[in-house]
């Protein structure tokens, strides 16, 4: 009997050992960290890239974002951050994903610190009567971020009846960033006037002689030119390079609407300018909306320039700002544009510019590249605070040899120096 008592107790004893053994390896088990797998909410940087979210992953993210860009708005992000487009990040629908930025700049930290901004305005339109009022003929305007930025007009305008009607237009980011802006559209009687001539190619009938710009800028440390494309019509080299012009800028060509061009009369004024011994530089007209583009035209260019010796940096100019909007950029885009341009150049063996106006370069450039500034304000002494090496001062100048007006310019030689 006893021994008997003995085997149950013992029985009894191994099946509770078990019993625990059994009970640890389920607790193991429903204790292991699955975080691969987890179902849970994920951060997302940028919450309106990603297709899909339901509404309370929605808020979550957006409630991340808020929390982190306190804390980033004391990073400094460059706009012109070029990289290749294998960082591209953008879903399909998405219209205000940033981009080439930085690999090195963690996606989260491009934030949209800006509201949109008007490139180009005016508080007084005028409109003829019996003509159509489009307010996209008169406002350019962009953002750092967004790149389908939202306009909508406050008021009518009525082009059958003259008077002047005011209206608001009111720009709207996809952050919800708003910038206003109160016009006055001024209908008044058809001038009946003919298209303005384009370009450079009105006859002069005032402007400034070059001996008069010679007069007011020729200094010890400047050397004075001027920038020429096919508005210019004939040139005559020899008569410019008398009359003390010492360089000039030629248009090589450009991209518009999609296509490469020649400037029709580059090859016969580069030949003969360097003929007159004058100094030679080119520009390019641009209009490109990504880096392939860019690199396309790149290789047009050097492929029209042949290996032709400069003495000028090659300058970018890209100007249809009045029509940014049509492009599909952002802020961020044509500065990463320009960066790619410049790095192609530069691989290609030639020096890089950039040439803006005084607006642009204060408002939508950054210089990421640190590349030289080409600055076009039309006054008697630019108030530009930023750092130029050549000055493009009016471009209604009179020179003898040229039959039109023409773009006078000043280099700095304590920027720039011309080689001998």
């Amino acid at each position: 009997m006893g021994d008997m008592i003995k085997r149950i107790v013992l029985g009894l004893a191994g099946v509770l050992v078990l019993a625990a053994v059994a009970y640890g390896i389920v607790m193991l088990l429903f204790n292991v960290d699955f975080s691969g797998d987890d179902d849970g909410p994920v951060e997302i940087g940028n919450a309106d890239a990603v297709v899909g979210l339901d509404e309370s992953t929605t808020e979550a993210t957006i409630a991340t974002t808020e929390a982190r860009s306190e804390v980033q708005e004391e990073t400094n992000v460059p706009l012109a951050t070029p990289v290749d487009a294998a960082n591209d990040s953008t879903d399909e629908g998405s219209s205000n994903t940033v981009s080439n930025v930085d690999a090195t700049v963690p996606e989260s930290k491009v934030v949209d610190k800006s509201a949109p901004k008007f490139l180009i305005s005016a508080k007084n339109i005028s409109v003829d009567m019996g003509t159509e009022f489009n307010i996209h003929d008169y406002v350019g305007y962009a953002d750092d971020v967004d790149r389908d930025v939202d306009l909508k007009i406050t008021g009518e305008v009525d082009t059958s009846k003259e008077d002047t009607y005011p209206i608001s237009v009111l720009l709207t980011d996809d952050s919800g960033k708003t910038t206003s802006l109160d016009v006055n559209v001024n209908v008044v009687p058809s001038s009946g006037s003919s298209e303005p001539v384009e370009g450079g190619a009105a006859p002069p009938t005032g402007g400034e002689t070059f001996a008069q710009f010679e007069e007011k800028y020729k200094e010890d440390n400047t050397v004075l030119g001027i920038d020429v494309s096919r508005w210019q019509k004939e040139i005559d080299f020899n008569k410019v390079k008398a009359a003390g012009c010492e360089f000039v800028i030629i248009r090589l060509g450009g991209y518009d609407d999609g296509e490469h061009y020649t400037d029709r009369n580059y090859n016969t004024y580069i030949k003969d300018a360097k003929a007159a011994g004058l100094k030679i530089g080119i520009y390019w007209h641009a209009e490109e909306r990504n880096e392939e583009e860019i690199k396309k035209s790149v290789a047009y260019l050097l492929r029209i320039l042949d290996g032709e010796k400069l003495d000028f940096p090659i300058a970018y100019d890209w100007e249809d700002f009045l029509h940014f909007e049509d492009y599909g950029m952002n802020i961020y885009d044509i500065n990463n544009n320009y960066s790619a341009f410049s790095k192609e150049i530069k691989a290609a063996g030639y020096d890089c510019c950039n040439y803006s106006s005084k607006n642009f370069l204060e408002n939508v450039w950054t210089n990421g590249e640190g590349d030289k500034i080409w600055l076009a304000n039309y006054t008697s002494q630019t108030s530009y605070a930023g750092e130029y090496y050549m000055w493009q001062q009016s471009s209604q100048g009179r020179i003898d040899g040229i039959s039109t007006y023409v773009d006078f310019n000043v280099l700095y030689t304590d920027k720039f120096k011309l080689g001998e």
